[in-house]
């Protein structure tokens, strides 16, 4: 019997970023949802977070179902962490607002989770930042390091300037501006997760400096670089931004993404990267002799190998592996090369009459 052409689809998987050397696009997000879950849950698609945490009805009631679109332009999943509260009243009424408490509960319940990214959905105090810097610093430590994606907003240079000091190096942006992607304001929260979005579908070795920011058609405030404006504040405190480059062609570019450790957004994500793949933890446990010892330097060898001579990530890793103790090996990394970012072309050139 004859039948209708036609083509079915079926979806065979989810290829993520992740499964891609060079890609560290887990995102993990604090914020209020519209759902009564508060476990750490992980999703895949924007989809299934939709489904299991709601979707926006109005702007800026719920920030972190407000996220989810956006942190999906990148991220190949979300750990998410629900801080909406509900009270017994018939019908519940939910409290959005993120106190220091619900921070500092939502942050212990990423404590050892893997994940790459920080994302807070909500400007935060300046307590706060600290209550979240001190949390990252822990994890580091810890041999987990994650990189967060902040959103602020000051008036003052003065503001911004004690602001940028409750920050340190697990920074891979700070947000001042808001968007208009493709014609559409966003909100400062809103634009914030487009930018991290943006960051979880790059390459850890990829900076941001004098890159078009795709999609955006207008920033809200515009900075200059000129004395006395904000944005002169802004680029000696290392706080990136996005400037237009050429307004016929509707061209915003990030005009530097240093950061305020110092170092470039690349610089920081590869280091990150790069420790995490050093994994070693499996030789707890095992007896302290030279085997051991050659295991560990046989590891660290092969992760420089891969990401300095393969991949490129980084220029070099110099190392060396001791035993300290019957109980202790002890690995130094005495330098992570990196290549600097240009950002200084001189030209020089004459004019000949004849």
């Amino acid at each position: 019997m004859a039948s209708e052409p036609d083509i079915d689809v079926f979806e065979k998987g989810i290829t993520t970023y992740d499964n891609i050397p060079g890609m560290a696009s887990t995102i993990a997000v604090i914020g209020a949802f519209d759902s009564d879950i508060t476990s750490v849950t992980n999703v895949s698609t924007a989809r299934d977070a939709h489904d299991l945490f709601g979707t926006t009805s109005t702007v800026g009631t719920f920030k972190g179902t407000d996220d989810i679109d956006f942190l999906f332009k990148g991220a190949s999943n979300l750990l998410i962490v629900n801080t909406t509260t509900w009270s017994t009243a018939n019908p519940p009424v939910a409290s959005t607002t993120l106190t220091n408490e619900k921070l500092t509960e939502a942050l212990s319940k990423l404590k050892g989770e893997y994940f790459d990214i920080l994302f807070i959905a909500e400007e935060l105090s300046d307590s706060a930042q600290t209550l979240v810097s001190a949390w990252l610093d822990e994890e580091f430590e810890n041999k987990n390091s994650h990189g967060q994606v902040s959103q602020l907003s000051k008036s003052t240079a003065g503001a911004y300037t004690t602001s940028v000091a409750t920050y340190n190096k697990n920074i891979y942006y700070i947000n001042t501006q808001i968007l208009t992607i493709n014609g559409v304001e966003l909100d400062l929260n809103r634009s914030t997760a487009y930018i991290c979005g943006l960051i979880a579908s790059m390459n850890v070795s990829s900076s941001l400096t004098n890159k078009i920011i795709e999609d955006v058609t207008a920033v809200s405030p515009e900075y200059t670089t000129e004395s006395g404006d904000l944005g002169h504040t802004l680029l000696n405190l290392n706080i990136p931004f996005i400037k237009c480059k050429n307004r016929r062609r509707n061209e915003y570019i990030c005009l530097n993404s240093q950061l305020p450790n110092g170092y470039d957004l690349y610089i920081n994500r590869v280091r990150d990267y790069v420790l995490k793949m050093i994994y070693i933890e499996t030789f707890l446990g095992e007896q302290s002799t030279e085997v051991t010892v050659g295991g560990i330097d046989n590891i660290i060898e092969s992760v420089r190998q891969t990401y300095v001579e393969e991949l490129n990530l980084l220029k070099d890793i110099i190392y060396s592996v001791e035993k300290k103790s019957s109980e202790c090996v002890e690995v130094y990394i005495d330098s992570l090369k990196f290549n600097g970012i240009v950002t200084k072309i001189n030209i020089y050139y004459s004019i000949e009459v004849e």
